[in-house]
């Protein structure tokens, strides 16, 4: 009795997480699609192997520039279509995740200058729509089109020394 009764409860847990994950994606999806579009492409995220619990996971599907939707990975896609995919799902993600602190590294080094310049503008756009999370951006390459509410520091090795650059409001450049 007691080992039915605790694999009932089992599967009623995976149930309850199954449904709490679907409805996540269900509201991901649009906002994941939404950003996509952005950069010329199209697709979604889907929860698979929900049956075994230690092999679900999630696939990102995408197409650039018109293509077929394929799972994202190496031999289909570039790896700047990949890291603006990866952006435009954690992006969509981050809109049902409190946290105070978000931290992204070198997010665009694989991407062309144009889908360097969309990802980085969603990023800012929603970081001025979380006032209530702190961004850490680390890229070798320059954001452009901050506004003044957004405090930057850049630090570059410059002839064997680094410098760092202060852009905030109020703030002088040192």
């Amino acid at each position: 009795e007691n080992r039915e009764s605790t694999l009932t409860e089992v599967e009623d847990r995976k149930r309850v997480w199954r449904e709490l994950l679907e409805r996540l994606l269900n509201d991901v999806n649009p906002i994941f699609n939404a950003f996509l579009n952005k950069v010329g492409a199209t697709g979604h995220v889907e929860l698979v192997n929900t049956e075994d619990f230690h092999d679900t996971g999630l696939e990102l599907t995408v197409g650039f520039k018109g293509a077929e939707p394929h799972v994202l990975d190496s031999r289909t896609h570039s790896g700047g279509e990949k890291s603006s995919t990866t952006m435009a799902f954690l992006l969509a993600l981050q809109r049902h995740i409190k946290s105070p602190f978000r931290a992204v590294d070198e997010f665009d080094v694989h991407m062309d200058p144009r889908n360097r310049e969309l990802i980085s503008q969603l990023l800012l756009l929603e970081m001025k729509k979380d006032a209530n999370s702190q961004y850490l951006t680390i890229t070798p390459g320059q954001l452009t089109n901050i506004e003044d509410d957004v405090h930057v520091i850049t630090v570059q090795r410059i002839e064997g020394k680094s410098e760092i650059k202060v852009t905030a409001p109020g703030a002088e450049a040192s």
